[in-house]
């Protein structure tokens, strides 16, 4: 998901700072996010069948209708942007040619959905190589900008709708006292002196956002349409060390930067990302609260960088070598990712040129390598997600 960040002015006090998620963009060559999109790419691999099944279902329970509107809420660009609308697709007309009196496929509506700044150029550019452009293939393609936080689409124009990797981002970094109780970290941390607190405020943030992005999907989506919605999560309802360890360990390369005087202290007290991973009591409670779809699936699933080895690092084993290694490419690989997903942010809020982003992100893959080393946590960079299946309530 391509995103962009406005920045709430500070005053010279202690005004608290509202900090908006932004992306590398495609510009930004190897440190793009799109060149730097694998893992999601595998976390969306996790849920392909389920999401091409309920395509096909939906389409016959229509009645195998002359069209529908696939739709795609945070699409970003680079080699996944057009990937979970073209397994809907793929699904779809495939039921369709299992009809025997040549019936012509129906036409189908696909919406590409991101922020204004999401280069939608590239991801045209990415469609006469696409299964969307397949001979026999009616699909009409557009990009509809803006923050799916709010209206994006005609009411009851969507069938099918799909986010993937984008939901625990929030609308905007959430609200504390202005004396930044989140001192010296960046995100939840269960170590931290106000843990209970900041935990609350990002909460109520995922709360609000989540909550207005279902009422708006329930104006769009006409009665039984449904929304397939992957995303960062956590299982229990207070986060464990594990479920916080890529923003500790970015806080203290932070905090490193700031003793040695390379960045300010205070800016980095600030600094809180627009992230949140909700627990499955959460997403229950919002949906129930919200009340216009009924909640098919939760189901939580872990998803490791591992998966991505190709070719593994040399000669992977049980050995003590071995064991540094992965440990050495799992911390090469996170580091890029998260880098390309902060960076803006902290180029912006703490004024950061490249040799000092540079700094910090070696710094940062070190930590990460002492992390993936570590007797207590050694080569364990599972990431919790949830996979939600809402179908939007028939109307009476």
């Amino acid at each position: 998901m391509e995103l962009e960040m406005m920045m709430g002015e500070e005053a010279a006090s202690h005004s608290p700072v509202v900090v908006l998620p932004r992306m590398n963009s495609s510009r930004d060559g190897k440190l793009s996010y799109a060149h730097n999109s694998d893992f999601q790419r595998a976390i969306a691999s996790v849920t392909k069948k389920v999401r091409q099944d309920m395509a096909a279902a939906l389409y016959r329970a229509r009645g195998r209708p002359a069209s529908m509107a696939i739709a795609d809420l945070g699409c970003a660009t680079g080699p996944n942007a057009l990937l979970m609308v073209s397994d809907a697709v793929e699904a779809v007309l495939e039921v369709a040619a299992e009809n025997a009196d040549n019936t012509p496929p129906p036409q189908l509506h696909v919406f590409l959905n991101d922020l204004p700044g999401n280069d939608f150029n590239a991801v045209f550019r990415l469609l006469p190589s696409s299964p969307l452009a397949a001979g026999g293939c009616s699909c009409l393609v557009s990009a509809w900008p803006g923050s799916f936080y709010g209206r994006v689409f005609p009411d009851a124009s969507l069938d099918y709708v799909v986010s993937s990797s984008s939901l625990h981002f929030l609308s905007k970094s959430p609200a504390m006292s202005p004396e930044h109780p989140n001192r010296g970290r960046v995100y939840v941390s269960p170590a931290a002196a106000a843990a209970a607190a900041v935990l609350d405020a990002y909460r109520a943030q995922f709360h609000a956002d989540f909550l207005a992005f279902l009422c708006c999907r329930a104006a769009e989506t006409r009665p039984r349409g449904i929304l397939l919605l992957t995303f960062v999560a956590r299982r229990t309802a207070r986060p464990t060390p594990h479920d916080c360890f890529l923003w500790d360990l970015l806080a203290d390369a932070l905090m490193d930067m700031a003793a040695a005087g390379l960045v300010d202290e205070d800016k980095v007290h600030a600094f809180n990302v627009p992230f949140y991973s909700p627990c499955p009591d959460e997403l229950a409670k919002v949906v129930a609260k919200e009340g216009s779809f009924t909640l098919r699936t939760m189901k939580l699933f872990d998803s490791t960088r591992r998966r991505l080895l190709r070719p593994p690092p040399a000669a992977v084993s049980n050995k003590q070598d071995d064991d540094g290694e992965l440990s050495r490419w799992l911390a090469v690989e996170t580091g890029r990712t998260v880098r390309a997903v902060v960076e803006p942010m902290l180029r912006t809020h703490l004024m950061m040129g490249s040799a000092a982003m540079d700094g910090l992100f070696c710094r940062y893959r070190l930590l990460l390598e002492a992390y993936y080393r570590s007797s207590n946590s050694r080569n364990k960079d599972d990431i919790t997600n949830v996979f939600l299946v809402l179908e939007k309530k028939q109307l009476h």
